[in-house]
């Protein structure tokens, strides 16, 4: 093989690897069953928190993480530029177990602490209804 052949053949491979492959990836995830993709995010998650972003263009879930095993959703959509969470009491009860039991205030204060460092790092804000009325 000549230089310039095994040089294309690189490309090909980063090409698939970095841009064709996660695109599939992202859109066998978005048809798979709620349960299923609880639990590959439960799997995915690093650390004890842990924040995945699933977006469909100008909507999508805010997933967070707590020790891989308590799951609160974010359903947002685009506004002004910022991810608006059009739940109407998100921060009530866990998503995720099913049992749906009630955020203790323990828990309530670390997940602000944590929306808060999520926000700084991300470019797209995730703010609440309340929020964006207090500015009008």
């Amino acid at each position: 093989m000549t230089g310039a052949q095994i040089a294309l053949l690189i490309a090909g491979i980063i090409v698939l690897g970095i841009v064709i492959f996660p695109l599939i990836n992202r859109a066998q995830f978005r048809r798979l069953p709620y349960e299923q993709q609880v639990r590959i995010i439960m799997k995915q998650a690093k650390g004890l928190i842990y924040f995945k972003n699933v977006s469909s263009g100008s909507h999508g879930k805010l997933y967070y993480v707590k020790n891989k095993r308590k799951i609160l959703v974010f359903n947002w959509i685009l506004f002004d530029g910022k991810m608006l969470v059009t739940d109407k009491n998100p921060f009530e009860r866990w998503s995720y177990p099913e049992e749906r039991e009630r955020l203790n205030s323990d828990e309530l204060t670390q997940l602000f602490e944590e929306l808060e460092k999520f926000n700084k790092k991300s470019a797209v804000k995730l703010v609440f209804e309340n929020e964006i009325q207090g500015e009008v």
